[in-house]
């Protein structure tokens, strides 16, 4: 790979509610604070999955599916960033958090929010 060649970049935004959906500002200032982080770290957004009024505490949801499904069909070509804006936007609970960094893992992916920092040591791992 070009060194001036930037990473490519998805982005994951997930609202909860009804009424986040409608009122439409969680959805589009995730997007948009991930957009900037993307920006400052030079990567080249490819794709954007909106999860619509789906719980975190969810395993299965269709735009996780579709996100996983686009970086495991890239993965063999390039690593893709998978920007999310805030941990509590991932998962709700500790176990169904644990399972989605690994499958975004296995799908070819790598965890960054511009809220915390991702890391493979174990203290890393228990500030998460």
């Amino acid at each position: 790979m070009k060194k001036n060649t930037p990473l490519k970049a998805v982005i994951y935004c997930r609202v909860s509610s009804a009424k986040q959906v409608t009122d439409g500002h969680g959805l589009d200032s995730q997007e948009t604070r991930c957009r900037e982080y993307a920006k400052h770290k030079n990567y080249e957004v490819v794709s954007v999955f909106h999860e619509e009024g789906i719980t975190g505490k969810l395993l299965d949801r269709p735009q996780m599916r579709d996100m996983l499904a686009f970086l495991k069909q890239h993965k063999r070509r390039e690593e893709h960033v998978v920007i999310i804006d805030d941990i509590s936007r991932l998962a709700r609970d500790i176990e169904t958090h644990i399972k989605l960094r690994a499958s975004i893992q296995d799908a070819g992916g790598k965890l960054e929010s511009p809220s915390i920092e991702f890391g493979e040591d174990s203290d890393s791992r228990l500030v998460e």
